[in-house]
């Protein structure tokens, strides 16, 4: 595919990381970015990838790291080169483009069963294909089931606000975590990225055997003040620990800062007993 040119200055910047970059470099770049509306570009990972520039968020993925710039140095650390990843909600895989260069080995399985935001990440993925992702077209929860996915964000957000419904969107199939693994023989899991817009609790339990036998070493999970005690208090339950990344990129464990206020929206590291031994 033809990728479109980026201004000089900005192709200086893309390796680079340094604070309140996305805001910057959009201030800088963003509306010549805009003018090509949906292209192929030279995303910040050096992999090709089909975006829509009129999306501020798209074009995060052209400046730098999409979200979560110290998960992703922590994760290239911990996960090896032949680790498996679970990017469940991987929308149009704005994180898996840059957590799939890492395990030249090993297994990104892709969970999105929004049909638009699938067909995006197909498309990407076929021009990719050196990417270790297995695309699975379902969403995860507590049992086998159909239900529906709504989107009632706009068309151009490519499935930002989509959310598990069970009277309104497009029907989609539900299975659970465990038996997906089952049937792909795998039996351990570095990191499952959990960001499924308030059916996270469901999908932890569609996989409770392995969370139980802390098969799954790490989850970074997207929580809100409004859920996210629930999740703190059900993986709490199953011997997993939550961390936060603080503003120079450090982990924090959450239970040993109570004053901490908890923002609008944040991501949780959550590590399993062995992991959490490895830091003491």
């Amino acid at each position: 595919m033809n990728t479109i040119p980026l201004p000089f200055p900005l192709k200086f910047l893309q390796p680079l990381d340094f604070p309140r970059k996305l805001g910057i470099c959009d201030r800088l770049f963003g509306h010549q970015l805009a003018e090509n509306g949906i292209c192929w570009v030279q995303t910040s990972t050096g992999i090709p990838w089909k975006l829509d520039l009129t999306n501020p968020i798209h074009r995060w993925i052209v400046y730098g790291k999409y979200e979560g710039a110290a998960f992703l140095k922590w994760l290239r650390h911990f996960v090896p080169s032949d680790g498996i990843v679970i990017d469940s909600g991987a929308n149009i895989g704005q994180m898996l483009l840059y957590i799939a260069q890492w395990l030249p080995q090993g297994q990104v399985f892709a969970y999105e069963p929004g049909t638009a935001q699938a067909d995006w990440l197909a498309e990407c993925l076929a021009a990719n294909p050196h990417l270790p992702v297995k695309l699975i077209r379902k969403g995860l929860g507590a049992t086998q089931t159909q239900l529906k996915l709504a989107t009632p964000g706009p068309q151009s957000a490519h499935g930002l606000w989509s959310h598990i419904s069970e009277t309104e969107g497009e029907p989609i199939e539900i299975v659970r975590l465990t038996d997906e693994l089952g049937n792909f023989s795998v039996s351990q899991v570095d990191v499952w990225k959990v960001d499924l817009e308030g059916y996270e609790i469901p999908a932890f339990q569609g996989a409770k055997e392995l969370l139980e036998n802390q098969k799954i070493r790490a989850l970074y999970v997207e929580m809100g003040s409004k859920n996210y005690q629930e999740t703190v208090d059900f993986l709490k339950q199953l011997n997993y620990t939550c961390y936060l990344f603080d503003a120079r990129g450090q982990l924090f464990n959450l239970e040993q800062s109570p004053h901490y206020s908890f923002p609008v929206w944040t991501n949780g590291l959550f590590l399993s007993k062995a992991e959490v031994k490895k830091l003491n």
